[in-house]
């Protein structure tokens, strides 16, 4: 469409005839109309489109190229000037002015090359950049330039050829805008995208991006490393020092790991406790054995943070490439099973990926969804080993026993299934049922019969424990008094401070606490001085060893006498031949329970049982 004015102002006509006098000025000037005409936005920034306001009149009256030069240099965005066909700067607009730091009159006259480095001016970039021009019509790229102070900055340049009606070459547009704000906005969101924001370590996305660059070196026979590495502790630490403590524990967990692994090798914090270790430099299985037992050792070391010194530890699995994968997927999965394998073997220890360790993880796999589909179904049953006073030998109470048949009717091993429910995060759930059953079937016991329950380490660092128990008993109405509730020593050092806590709330409500396999910790004195305790279970390793040493029977009066200094009752556990019996009987031991004594047997059979001894037909001590 034509937007030629029909009738030209005298102004116009004027302007039109000074231009025709001054061919060099025109020509200026009608490069710079060609700027927003030539300019096409790259996606970095947009432009008024100037094309047609150069025609269109107002009011009958047309924009002068006076006003239109006047415009393009109030531009302070972009960098806009002409340069004559050598690149010669022949204009010098105010955005110009501040993205470089010069004035009109110091750059007017002179090369754009002084914009280029001195190695890209011996390479001849300059006159490149134009000659690409000339013979495409356009040059544009992002990279350095110089400001006048010899700072740098990073730009946008766009050169576009201006040719007269005859198309002869007049010179270049050349438009520049400072992209450095932006562009360090870029880098930080690329670096927050592959980058831990707790450690600054890669994350979980930039390992595998970075484990995937290497793996095709595999063919030309390279050698790599992945260590998987979980902390074995950090969970309690965080729970009983808080998140702060907890995020500083990770910093310094981070910066041991940078500091022990080979020079070249990568740290990531894949999340939460979990890190891995990229090791590079082809290495050995023996290199990367060395590697992962100096991460197990430098991570066992203390750390001390604020007014505490916490001990952590880790578990590595490490997989070697290529001998235990060649993909990145199948190296850090076989890593995992290998992590898996040192926490099932006791933690704080690495080791190497084996093929039978797949079998494992198939099988673990399978008990875990036969486990959460029992869960769902209630598909447990409680089993209850009497406790008998050891003068009378009188059942005074049972502890309660988790059983878990399979639906092929395997019976599956606590052992087993157990170690797994806590590693899944199912024992406050698989733990509340058995409380519920268990108080439940207690409360049709003859009422001086007291049920005990095991609590599990995940139950004890759940505030909410207390009022499970409280509306247990509520729903089953059985008295506080005839519940006791027994922990283990690992249960309680999980997060000393809180289980104290939630013991000290269970037993102002009545409830009795007893500490388990009494004896085989680090801690067992200090707690029977702290805990609020009522009794102390004997462990079974004390009582076995009845029969063989001497030591064992005085271990025994130790504890014993320790209990009675605190008011404590005593139940001996493993009571499996008449010779301990009367060795437990010597000692004034109060309770005991064993094979000898009972095995753990349903409900329904210790209720027949007491209903035969009500009928005098049952024997009421070395019960089978």
């Amino acid at each position: 469409m034509d937007y030629t004015p029909k009738h030209s102002a005298p102004s116009e006509r004027l302007a039109r005839k000074d231009f025709a006098a001054d061919r060099d000025r025109r020509s200026e000037f009608d490069a710079i109309g060609e700027v927003c005409r030539r300019y096409k936005p790259t996606g970095h920034e947009h432009v008024l489109t100037l094309e047609a306001n150069r025609r269109l009149t107002v009011t009958n009256l047309p924009i002068s190229d006076h006003m239109y030069r006047l415009m393009v240099e109030a531009v302070t965005d972009y960098a806009i000037y002409m340069l004559d066909p050598n690149g010669v700067v022949q204009s010098w607009n105010r955005g110009a002015r501040l993205a470089k730091g010069y004035d009109a009159d110091e750059i007017v006259g002179r090369s754009f090359a002084l914009f280029y480095s001195e190695k890209e001016r011996l390479r001849s970039i300059p006159e490149l950049n134009l000659q690409h021009a000339r013979d495409h019509g356009r040059f544009t790229e992002d990279g350095w330039r110089l400001r006048k102070d010899g700072t740098k900055f990073w730009a946008n340049v766009v050169i576009d050829a201006i040719h007269d009606e005859n198309r002869g070459l007049v010179g270049f547009t050349k438009i520049t805008r400072d992209l450095t704000a932006q562009r360090e906005t870029e880098l930080q969101l690329a670096h927050q995208a592959g980058h831990d924001a707790l450690t600054g370590l890669f994350n979980r996305s930039k390992f595998l991006e970075r484990l995937d660059d290497e793996v095709p070196q595999l063919i030309y026979g390279a050698r790599l490393a992945v260590h998987y590495i979980d902390l074995d502790r950090f969970k309690p630490v965080n729970d009983a020092f808080g998140h702060a403590v907890g995020d500083q524990v990770l910093r310094t967990i981070g910066e041991r790991l940078q500091a022990v692994i080979p020079i070249g090798s990568i740290v990531a914090r894949l999340g939460g406790d979990e890190f891995a270790v990229l090791q590079f430099g082809s290495p050995t299985i023996e290199d990367a054995s060395e590697l992962s037992c100096r991460i197990v050792q430098t991570l066992s070391e203390p750390i001390s943070v604020r007014n505490a010194i916490v001990v952590v530890g880790a578990s590595v699995g490490v997989a070697h490439a290529p001998i235990h994968g060649c993909e990145a997927a199948e190296l850090l999965r076989n890593s995992d099973l290998a992590l898996y394998a040192a926490k099932q073997n006791g933690r704080g220890r690495f080791e190497i990926y084996d093929p039978s360790m797949n079998a494992q993880a198939l099988s673990r796999g399978v008990m875990e969804l036969k486990l959460r589909q029992a869960l769902k179904l209630h598909d447990f049953e409680l089993h209850y080993q009497p406790v008998v006073d050891a003068r009378t030998l009188v059942v005074v109470g049972y502890e309660a026993l988790l059983r878990w048949q399979d639906q092929t009717g395997k019976q599956v091993s606590p052992a087993h299934f157990i170690p797994l429910a806590e590693e899944l995060g199912l024992m406050p759930e698989l733990g509340a049922w058995v409380l519920r059953t268990a108080c439940r079937d207690a409360s049709s016991w003859p009422t001086e019969l007291v049920v005990a329950v095991n609590v599990s380490a995940m139950q004890l660092r759940d505030r909410g424990f207390v009022e499970v128990v409280k509306a247990t008993l509520a729903a089953t109405r059985l008295p506080a008094c005839r519940l006791e509730l027994e922990v283990t020593e690992t249960a309680v050092l999980a997060d000393p401070t809180l289980a104290n806590e939630i013991l000290s709330e269970l037993r102002d409500l009545g409830v009795g606490i007893a500490l388990d396999d009494f004896g085989t910790g680090f801690s067992s004195l200090r707690m029977v001085k702290e805990l609020p305790l009522t009794r102390i279970k004997i462990d079974r390793s004390f009582v076995s060893g009845i029969n063989e040493t001497s030591k064992s029977t005085s271990v025994i009066r130790s504890i014993i006498t320790l209990c009675e200094a605190y008011g404590l009752s005593t139940t001996a556990e493993g009571v499996e031949t008449a010779q301990q019996l009367t060795e437990l009987q010597r000692q004034n031991c109060d309770h005991l329970q064993g094979f000898l004594l009972g095995r753990a047997q349903p409900d329904a059979f210790w209720r027949s049982f007491r209903k035969e001894q009500e009928r005098g037909g049952a024997e009421q001590a070395l019960l089978r």
